[in-house]
């Protein structure tokens, strides 16, 4: 599990967002069966709180230095770090500060009057038909999802309200078809309460939040709720397993802003976990998932496992060094391992999806797999979400 500071972020990457569409509505062969893992995944967010965990190794050191003492339990990075690093603070066990003086902080920082918090970040979706059209122009308004040459930036409104007016009543159908609406937050406050209640088992209390990018509850409202409530410690954990730009990036951009505009949140202390796809709670999670699913077919040896990401432009891994593919094969690869620990020898393949504009978008893409799969005589086939916690 990787943690960093905002200033680690920020170099050389921007950041990403994802929408996630069925590969169901891709399938129009009666003959091929499809069925969809879910990946709400609630109770994975328990294994965030073992003791491996660095995030929790953030969190324990809070409980440790109030019981023994320990003013602040702010030595975690080496004097050469706080030397090399003006404002910005980078530590190996994964405890990141961000503020214009991090000695200045410790100075007044006191571990009886610590409180965590924990801040889930997440895409955020439209609860109603109402807000589709809205929340697309939040999402294709981000400079991070569409990256325009500067010197065309200023189309970036009038080309993400084209594009959301034009997206939007297709957009609407899918929604319709699930109820009307993304029930992304109300799985992501679901979340948020398994987490408390795990961490709080553990005897670690801490406040758990909810900040969305492109729709209610916003970052923004997240981050105001943490500065009423006095937290001051916080650990940022982004729902999304693998890192991008497009995710991530664009999440922690605007907790950068924030913070640093904010004299009370520059000085608060920060841990960042950028990626957990290769957790052993979350392999082990989703190859459950995939063999509960097999099961439900008459012959599951024969079904291809199909694994559904979302794509980013080939530019974002080339030019930008945006880690997501080699994250996401990785990922993929480590939970075809676990499958075939348990016996699953099933063949399996990797598309991308969700691609906006005329630029190039990682292959293969998701239509075009489908339809070479039924040319092949694929008969069953089972979909499996893998960008994010829980995709609508």
């Amino acid at each position: 599990m990787a943690c960093a500071s905002f200033s680690k972020l920020n170099a050389p990457w921007s950041p990403p967002i994802d929408q996630h569409s069925s590969a169901k509505r891709l399938v129009s062969s009666s003959s091929t069966r499809l069925v969809s893992v879910p990946t709400r995944a609630v109770t994975y967010l328990h294994d965030l709180s073992k003791p491996s965990s660095q995030a929790l190794a953030y969190l324990s050191s809070y409980s440790t230095c109030k019981r023994i003492g320990i003013a602040g339990a702010s030595y975690l990075c080496s004097p050469a770090q706080k030397r090399n690093l003006v404002g910005k603070t980078f530590c190996t066990v994964g405890v990141s500060k961000y503020g214009e003086n991090v000695a200045e902080y410790q100075s007044h920082s006191h571990a009886t009057e610590d409180k965590v918090g924990v801040l889930l970040l997440n895409l955020g979706g439209p609860e109603t038909l109402h807000d589709v059209q809205p929340f697309l122009f939040n999402l294709f308004a981000d400079p991070d999802i569409i990256r325009l040459p500067r010197l065309f930036r200023f189309l970036q409104w009038p080309l993400a309200k084209l594009i959301s007016v034009l997206r939007a009543p297709k957009s609407k159908e899918g929604y319709a078809s699930i109820g009307g609406g993304s029930p992304l937050r109300k799985i992501t406050n679901e979340q948020a309460h398994a987490l408390k209640m795990a961490l709080e088992a553990k005897n670690l209390p801490v406040n758990v939040y909810v900040g969305m990018r492109y729709w209610y509850p916003f970052t923004e409202e997240a981050v105001q709720q943490i500065k009423r409530d006095r937290i001051t410690r916080l650990v940022v954990l982004p729902l999304y397993p693998q890192f991008s730009i497009s995710t991530t990036g664009s999440s922690i951009r605007v907790l950068e802003r924030i913070f640093r505009e904010d004299a009370y949140l520059s000085r608060m202390p920060v841990s960042i976990i950028r990626s957990w796809y290769q957790r052993e709670g979350y392999i082990k999670s989703m190859a459950d998932l995939i063999q509960k699913e097999l099961e439900k077919f008459s012959n599951p040896e024969e079904v291809m496992i199909f694994f559904s990401a979302h794509g980013v432009p080939v530019s974002y891994v080339e030019n930008a060094g945006d880690p997501y593919k080699d994250q996401m094969e990785e990922c993929i690869y480590l939970i075809m391992q676990n499958l075939k620990d348990r016996g699953v020898g099933n063949d399996h393949t990797l598309a991308y999806q969700s691609r906006v504009g005329p630029v190039q978008w990682l292959k293969p893409y998701t239509d075009e797999v489908l339809v070479e799969l039924g040319q092949k005589g694929v008969k069953s086939l089972l979909a499996v979400p893998v960008r994010c916690m829980t995709c609508y």
